[in-house]
């Protein structure tokens, strides 16, 4: 499987930027001309290229502002989200450099200075496309990953009280980069500001503590914010959005001021990870892994370490299992929440069919998978193969009723 993005300049066809994973190649210059040479010929004849199949694959075209087009290659994986991963890629440009920035292209090579800050992010979400990878940012493009403690709540006061402090409105906690805890007026943000945040603090590389700016690609497009990430323990990152001041160096002062009691349930949360759900919780055997979506929250959990005596799953390793729920999740379970389809406007009658559907499931040789909707949860499962499926869908009932009543579980 490999996955290739390019962006290049609309008018002149001059590369900005190229991302790849996978097992290909890198892409040449020539073949860059040439994939843009299609877009802008179908342009001069009034017509407009909107994917290509190729062998095992296709090939995508999205052009934005009439200045930047994003052009998106992917064989062996999931082609159904390209046009959702060419969409992110967008995002998290504006978030970087600027909605006017890339409608006005004067400087081409500061552009791809600027650009260079955002590639972990951009890989992150190449890697949500490539199963040959064990991502630990991202799973799928259009949910923020998370897990579930039941420190959660507790961490929330402390998170509202920091961003009082430091005069910001948004805060969140992450932990392996999972986000744990949110401020109250965190949710304010549209989701795929709130992902991209969480994706920056996951791509400090360590750093104690940096001020970035970012644009809000939905809020504030063209006007900058600043976001603080302080790293207070190992994988664990509290990000804020914040005005001018407080300078940074009183940031690190009050980050001390409200965390350092706070030291001991941090890791009390830490430990719920890789597991991802509350030892409270606890699954049958023949539940090899699961994923786990709020809808309205547009938050996931995924976990392939169910059985707290770490007992492995027969004949399936984890990174396989990881990507059966994911693959099952974005050609079939998707389709009970249509709230989260990318499409803006979809089509009536099939909205009206799919609003119907609660539940869906596949069967194989080797395993099976059932995806049940509960008001606003939609868990996803992956079974050994022996399960009935009668049994299955009883199984999933309980495990959604648990997620709903279960006190520990706090997102």
């Amino acid at each position: 499987m490999s996955v290739i993005v390019i962006g290049v300049a609309t008018e002149s066809g001059v590369p900005i930027f190229s991302r790849k994973r996978g097992n290909n190649e890198n892409i040449q210059f020539s073949t860059i001309a040439s994939l843009h040479g299609i877009n802008m010929f179908s342009k001069c004849h009034n017509l407009s290229v909107i994917n290509s199949q190729v062998e095992n694959g296709s090939i995508l075209w999205k052009e934005y502002y009439k200045s930047v087009t994003l052009i998106g290659i992917v064989t062996g994986g999931l082609e159904c989200d390209l046009e959702l991963l060419l969409s992110c890629i967008h995002d998290v440009m504006i978030f970087c450099v600027g909605k006017k920035e890339l409608e006005n292209l004067k400087n081409i090579d500061q552009l791809k200075r600027d650009l260079r800050q955002c590639y972990p992010i951009l890989d992150y979400l190449l890697e949500s496309l490539d199963p040959n990878t064990v991502p630990t940012m991202t799973l799928v493009l259009d949910l923020i990953q998370s897990f579930l403690c039941p420190q959660a709540q507790h961490l929330q006061q402390v998170l509202d009280n920091y961003a009082e402090q430091v005069t910001g409105r948004w805060a969140c906690l992450s932990i392996h980069g999972h986000l744990v805890a949110t401020s109250t007026d965190f949710y304010e943000l549209d989701p795929r500001e709130s992902r991209l945040l969480l994706l920056l603090a996951a791509a400090q590389d360590g750093a104690p503590l940096r001020d970035t700016l970012v644009y809000l690609p939905y809020m504030s497009p063209d006007v900058a914010f600043r976001a603080v990430t302080c790293k207070l323990l190992a994988d664990v990152y509290v990000l804020v959005v914040c005005g001018a001041t407080p300078a940074l160096s009183q940031i690190d002062e009050i980050v001390l001021q409200c965390w350092e009691g706070y030291a001991q349930i941090i890791k009390e949360a830490k430990l719920v990870h890789p597991r991802n759900f509350p030892g409270t919780i606890i699954f049958e055997p023949c539940v090899l892994g699961i994923f786990l979506v709020n809808v309205s929250q547009r938050r996931c959990v995924f976990s392939r370490h169910l059985q707290l005596s770490n007992q492995k799953g027969r004949g399936m390793s984890g990174a396989h299992r990881m990507d059966i729920l994911r693959t099952f999740y974005v050609t079939s379970a998707r389709d009970l929440a249509p709230e989260l389809n990318f499409k803006e406007i979809l089509d009536k009658d099939s909205d009206e069919t799919i609003g119907k559907v609660s539940e869906t499931y596949w069967c194989s040789e080797y395993h099976k998978c059932h995806a049940q909707r509960s008001a606003n949860l939609l868990c996803c499962v992956l079974y050994a193969p022996t399960i009935p499926t009668h049994t299955m869908r009883l199984l999933t009932s309980q495990m959604l009723q648990e997620f709903l009543t279960n006190k520990d579980v706090h997102w």
